[in-house]
């Protein structure tokens, strides 16, 4: 039984990069992206036997929606640039709610 990968399109990926990169900028560092979902995350942990993100913003790459688990101040303070650099993403990917 073969497994199905499903590969982000050129314009996907170089809209991704450009998220990236601005929210590199703003503290979150690029995690992984799976199942239609990127992740980014300020800091890195153990969690049992795995490396997860710690303070960290999950967004759809298909559709509008996000997650936010933020503890830190700094980092909570810093939305408003966050949800700009998310708007921006799905305005370039030509999605709309």
């Amino acid at each position: 039984m073969s497994a199905e990968v499903k590969v982000l399109s050129a314009s996907t990926r170089t809209n991704l990069e450009a998220l990236k990169h601005h929210m590199k900028k703003l503290g979150f560092k690029y995690y992984k992206e799976k199942d239609g979902w990127v992740t980014f995350g300020a800091r890195l942990m153990m969690n049992g036997e795995e490396v997860a993100p710690d303070d960290c913003i999950s967004i759809s790459v298909r559709f509008i929606d996000f997650h936010a688990d933020l503890w830190a101040f700094d980092l909570i303070s810093k939305l408003p640039e966050v949800k700009q650099a998310i708007l921006d993403f799905y305005e370039a990917e030509g999605i709309k709610e």
